[in-house]
């Protein structure tokens, strides 16, 4: 147990002076933690934290948001996740439209990976703050 204790922060002072992005990816890549297993030792949230539901406007389209209080400009830091049928690019299940507080224009046809990405860039890590 002690073994697993000191192998833990050794983990954590690796990846103490990382981004988010950075040590997301040194986690999972290279250190074969899972990203659900990531994402808690990171306390960030990745597309597997999404809730989908159906689109509102779009018929048989689907749509997630979730806030993300870094890109906060005055609206709650929305960050927004859609895919489905046309006129969204993305077809909601490999592959999405992401638009967010600090986004101007949708960034189309993201894989659930690059949704990721795009969530962990707006993002600090537990042990950034």
């Amino acid at each position: 147990m002690l073994y697993l204790c000191e192998m833990g922060s050794k983990i954590i002072e690796y990846i103490r002076n990382k981004n988010s992005v950075d040590a997301y990816t040194d986690l999972t890549k290279y250190m074969g933690f899972t990203e659900n297993e990531a994402s808690s030792i990171l306390e960030v949230k990745t597309f597997k934290s999404l809730n989908f539901n159906p689109h509102r406007v779009v018929p048989k389209a689907v749509s997630a948001v979730v806030y993300l209080p870094l890109i906060d400009k005055g609206n709650g830091g929305w960050f927004s996740v859609v895919g489905g049928e046309s006129g969204l690019y993305g077809d909601g299940y490999s592959s999405f439209e992401v638009l967010s507080e600090d986004i101007n224009e949708p960034k189309k046809y993201l894989s659930k990976e690059q949704v990721t990405y795009e969530m962990l860039k707006r993002q600090k890590t537990q042990y950034e703050l």
